[in-house]
């Protein structure tokens, strides 16, 4: 089988600001007649493994409210959608967001040969755990075991699903070597609202 790049929405909301999160992941496992199961198959995926290490690097001014998956690269493709219940799903660390415009940028690094990097827009960051610029060790402790639970993979309804770095320009999927946070903290701008909303 082919190894298939898919995309998983990670969309919430920080106090009434909307926020979107695009992550990539790979599979062998997935039939390309039916994009419908594979998504499923990551959303439902992502929901048991991913979330609750997702939630745990966010305050509680964040809720998550929608995950959306669909399969890139070869068109076209089904989504796969689960919708949380308006406040139901709260970050669990800290107290409250820095501000709106803190979304930390953390740059994942490929295995070698890769021509292209990718990048993860963090909706943001709890209040003290920014200090003078820099991340505090607790929450990049928190962020690394999210990221590693995605690098490592997960399985769900017999699909194996793998963080990656998918290349729109290249066409190309790879895989993650390790991460660094970006000295670059500030907003963005892309991340602020869906497409097409007015």
């Amino acid at each position: 089988m082919a190894n298939r790049a898919f995309a998983i929405s990670i969309q919430g909301v920080l106090q009434a600001s909307y926020r979107e999160t695009v992550l990539h992941f790979q599979t062998t496992g997935s039939n390309d007649n039916d994009t419908l199961a594979a998504t499923e198959s990551l959303v439902n995926g992502w929901h048991t493994a991913v979330r609750a290490l997702w939630l745990a690097t966010l305050p509680p001014s964040y809720f998550l409210i929608r995950l959306e998956a669909r399969r890139v690269g070869l068109k076209p493709s089904a989504e796969g959608r689960r919708y949380y219940g308006i406040g139901t799903q709260p970050g669990t660390r800290g107290l409250n967001g820095t501000g709106q415009q803190t979304c930390p940028s953390i740059f994942l690094v490929p295995t070698m040969g890769t021509k292209s990097g990718g990048r993860i827009y963090w909706p943001t960051i709890p209040q003290g755990d920014l200090i003078q610029s820099s991340y505090v060790a607790g929450w990049q402790t928190a962020v690394d075991a999210a990221i590693a639970a995605m690098v490592s993979g997960f399985t769900n309804a017999g699909i194996t699903w793998t963080l990656c770095i998918y290349s729109r320009k290249l066409n190309s999927i790879s895989n993650v070597a390790s991460h660094q946070y970006s000295p670059v903290i500030g907003f963005q701008g892309k991340r602020r609202k869906p497409v097409g909303a007015v």
